[in-house]
Protein backbone atom coordinates (compact mmCIF):
# COMPACT_ATOMS: atom_id res chain seq x y z
CA UNK A 1 0.00 0.00 0.00
CA UNK A 2 1.41 3.24 -0.76
CA UNK A 3 1.82 6.24 1.57
CA UNK A 4 -0.70 8.81 1.27
CA UNK A 5 2.01 11.41 2.70
CA UNK A 6 4.31 11.08 0.11
CA UNK A 7 1.74 11.44 -2.82
CA UNK A 8 1.67 14.43 -4.96
CA UNK A 9 -0.24 17.21 -3.75
CA UNK A 10 -2.81 18.46 -6.77
CA UNK A 11 -3.41 21.36 -8.08
CA UNK A 12 -6.82 21.73 -6.18
CA UNK A 13 -5.50 20.71 -2.84
CA UNK A 14 -2.95 23.82 -3.42
CA UNK A 15 -6.08 26.14 -4.62
CA UNK A 16 -7.84 25.02 -1.66
CA UNK A 17 -5.12 25.38 1.15
CA UNK A 18 -4.88 29.17 -0.33
CA UNK A 19 -7.99 29.61 -0.28
CA UNK A 20 -8.22 28.67 3.28
CA UNK A 21 -4.90 30.88 4.29
CA UNK A 22 -6.56 33.92 3.39
CA UNK A 23 -8.27 33.97 6.34
CA UNK A 24 -7.00 36.22 8.46
CA UNK A 25 -5.81 34.51 12.06
CA UNK A 26 -7.00 30.71 10.86
CA UNK A 27 -4.03 31.26 8.63
CA UNK A 28 -1.49 31.19 11.45
CA UNK A 29 -3.40 28.26 12.91
CA UNK A 30 -3.33 26.31 9.56
CA UNK A 31 -0.06 26.81 8.75
CA UNK A 32 1.12 25.77 12.22
CA UNK A 33 -0.88 22.30 12.20
CA UNK A 34 -0.01 21.44 8.39
CA UNK A 35 3.80 22.67 8.87
CA UNK A 36 4.06 20.17 12.29
CA UNK A 37 1.70 17.70 11.90
CA UNK A 38 3.03 14.38 11.51
CA UNK A 39 -0.15 12.94 9.46
CA UNK A 40 -0.35 15.85 6.59
CA UNK A 41 1.13 15.44 2.68
CA UNK A 42 4.79 15.95 2.74
CA UNK A 43 4.94 19.03 -0.10
CA UNK A 44 2.01 20.84 2.39
CA UNK A 45 3.68 20.11 5.20
CA UNK A 46 7.02 21.76 3.27
CA UNK A 47 5.15 24.66 1.92
CA UNK A 48 3.48 25.50 5.18
CA UNK A 49 7.13 25.49 7.42
CA UNK A 50 8.48 28.26 4.11
CA UNK A 51 5.44 30.15 4.70
CA UNK A 52 6.02 30.18 8.10
CA UNK A 53 9.51 31.44 7.53
CA UNK A 54 8.39 33.86 5.16
CA UNK A 55 6.54 35.45 7.30
CA UNK A 56 9.04 35.38 10.17
CA UNK A 57 11.34 37.41 7.72
CA UNK A 58 8.28 39.41 7.41
CA UNK A 59 8.01 40.69 10.79
CA UNK A 60 11.78 40.97 11.55
CA UNK A 61 11.67 43.68 8.89
CA UNK A 62 8.74 45.44 9.72
CA UNK A 63 10.27 45.72 13.10
CA UNK A 64 13.63 47.23 11.55
CA UNK A 65 11.69 49.31 9.80
CA UNK A 66 9.49 50.52 12.21
CA UNK A 67 12.65 51.47 14.58
CA UNK A 68 13.93 53.36 12.29
CA UNK A 69 10.76 54.95 11.64
CA UNK A 70 10.50 55.66 15.04
CA UNK A 71 14.45 57.20 14.94
CA UNK A 72 13.36 59.14 12.24
CA UNK A 73 10.59 60.72 13.84
CA UNK A 74 12.03 61.37 16.60
CA UNK A 75 14.90 63.16 14.84
CA UNK A 76 12.66 65.22 12.76
CA UNK A 77 10.84 66.41 15.64
CA UNK A 78 13.56 67.65 17.21
CA UNK A 79 15.02 68.94 14.59
CA UNK A 80 11.82 71.30 13.95
CA UNK A 81 11.36 71.75 17.64
CA UNK A 82 15.58 73.24 17.79
CA UNK A 83 14.43 75.18 14.63
CA UNK A 84 11.33 76.92 15.98
CA UNK A 85 13.06 77.70 19.02
CA UNK A 86 15.73 79.44 17.13
CA UNK A 87 13.39 81.97 15.58
CA UNK A 88 11.45 82.89 18.25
Amino acid sequence: MSDDRTAPFSTGGFFLTQLALMVPFLNIILLLVFAFSGSVNVNLQNYSKAILIWMLIGIGIALVMGVFGALAAGGISAYLDNLSTQYR
